[in-house]
């Protein structure tokens, strides 16, 4: 019977979260139908079906994650699904059975009796065998952590343990174990993963405390792990940031030649598509900065593949460009208008996110007079472009009108030296200030 496992959707993806279900149990699938969505750690995407038949069994339910590899759904003939169907009613009963001899005893004296477990701790504890309910990465984590699942709240579905509960409970426990500087004021608990004697009564609750005119967001599993990236990136790389003026006149002007001779079909060039394309001839000649560090060694990568930051509903993507320096400006304009659009609907592919060897990020077009961007891990460095703006600037001793534009490199220090990076963008400046140059 076919096991449908969690793929790899993209190079740094470990693990995804089912983020919907197109398909439920019984239906019948065909190879290349979409059975659900996949929340990565860069976008979400579909989920293909590679056998045809009938979707048996859901194993991973919505909002639950699963590691690479692991078995989310099965495919089969539909027999499984109506022996399952049939043998349902004796199952309930035997678990009924089960569940009426877990009951304890009645307290022999009603003075102090013990607080009776909630429903969602019994599911947990016990699921028909007496195994606790918990995701495969709960499961991990809790061995990594030495954690005894017996003590968790599960909030999943069925009181099932999952991550967010295995967090909560770290927190918990560090909070506890923090000496107290003055004498301890009693509070009610914030979290289900507060200690539990009986004498405290849990008050469960889903969302922090806030002022009443505040309102509570739960992010979603993209932004989550694009805040973890971002975090780890400034926690682990040194970054340095050199800026330089360029003057986009020229550039500007040829700009709106080529697009006043562009068919109606979608080719206009954008000023984004040129500074891609600066850049790339520009690391053609600065290797370094094309570059990555693994444990004791220098990664030089011999194609030049150039991410653009997209602002997409889910979150912040950064789609591929692949072999950038090779293409024409036209060919990089058709490229991006594509990716941008699959971004902004939720359709990019995993090639279209992999294999990025650096990074532009522009808000020229939301009028940013400058700004820096976070290095996107393992690349070496990102540029930040911002809005031209017209500006007087001394020429042969006079006073003249040109559009300004501000870009700063974000760079690794362990990586690339102030002057390589100096000497990188002056490349780079040469280039949009010769824009003639871009399309040879």
């Amino acid at each position: 019977m076919p096991e449908i496992t969690m793929p790899r959707l993209s190079d740094t993806m470990q693990e995804g979260t089912i983020a919907r279900w197109l398909k439920k149990p019984g239906d019948t699938v065909s190879r290349g139908d979409i059975l659900g969505e996949i929340e990565t750690d860069k976008a979400t995407m579909d989920l293909e079906a590679y056998d045809s038949g009938v979707l048996e069994q859901i194993l991973v339910q919505e909002g639950e994650t699963a590691s690479i590899g692991q078995p989310i759904a099965i495919i089969g003939t539909g027999a499984a699904a109506a022996a399952q169907t049939q043998q349902e009613p004796p199952a309930r009963t035997a678990a009924a059975s089960n569940e009426q001899r877990a009951q304890p005893a009645p307290p022999v004296s009603s003075a102090a009796p013990a607080a009776p477990a909630t429903s969602g701790q019994h599911e947990a504890a016990s699921a028909g065998n007496g195994a606790i309910k918990a995701s495969p990465l709960a499961r991990r984590m809790a061995e990594e952590y030495g954690l005894d699942l017996s003590q968790i709240h599960g909030t999943g579905p069925g009181g099932r343990i999952v991550r967010d509960d295995i967090e909560d409970y770290r927190e918990q426990q560090s909070t506890a174990q923090t000496p107290a500087t003055t004498a301890p004021t009693p509070v009610a608990p914030t979290s289900p993963t507060q200690a539990r004697s009986p004498a405290t009564p849990v008050a469960p609750a889903t969302s922090p405390a806030v002022p009443a005119d505040a309102e509570v967001v739960k992010m979603t599993r993209v932004q989550l792990l694009i805040a973890k990236r971002l975090t780890e990136s400034k926690q682990t790389i040194p970054h340095y940031y050199v800026s330089s003026e360029v003057d986009m006149t020229d550039l500007l002007t040829m700009r709106q030649t080529l697009n006043a001779s562009a068919s109606e079909e979608g080719e206009k060039i954008t000023v984004n598509d040129l500074i891609m394309k600066a850049a790339a001839l520009a690391l053609e000649k600065f290797p370094e900065v094309n570059s990555s560090l693994k444990d004791d060694f220098f990664i030089r990568y011999k194609h030049i593949n150039i991410g653009m930051a997209v602002d997409a509903p889910t979150g912040l993507v950064v789609p591929v460009i692949r072999d950038t320096n090779i293409k024409g400006v036209r060919s990089i304009a058709r490229e991006s208008k594509a990716l941008i659009a699959k971004a902004r609907n939720n359709k990019l592919a995993p090639a279209d996110l992999e294999g990025g060897t650096f990074s532009v990020s522009n808000l020229g077009m939301m009028d940013a007079s400058t700004f820096i961007a976070v290095i996107n891990p393992p690349q070496a460095a990102i540029l930040a472009v911002a809005a031209a703006r017209k500006q007087f600037v001394p020429i042969d001793g006079q006073p003249v009108i040109r559009d300004m534009m501000t870009m700063t490199l974000s760079a690794d220090h362990r990586i690339i030296s102030g002057a390589t990076v100096a000497r990188f963008l002056q490349e780079v400046k040469r280039l949009l200030q010769n824009p003639y140059s871009l399309l040879g």
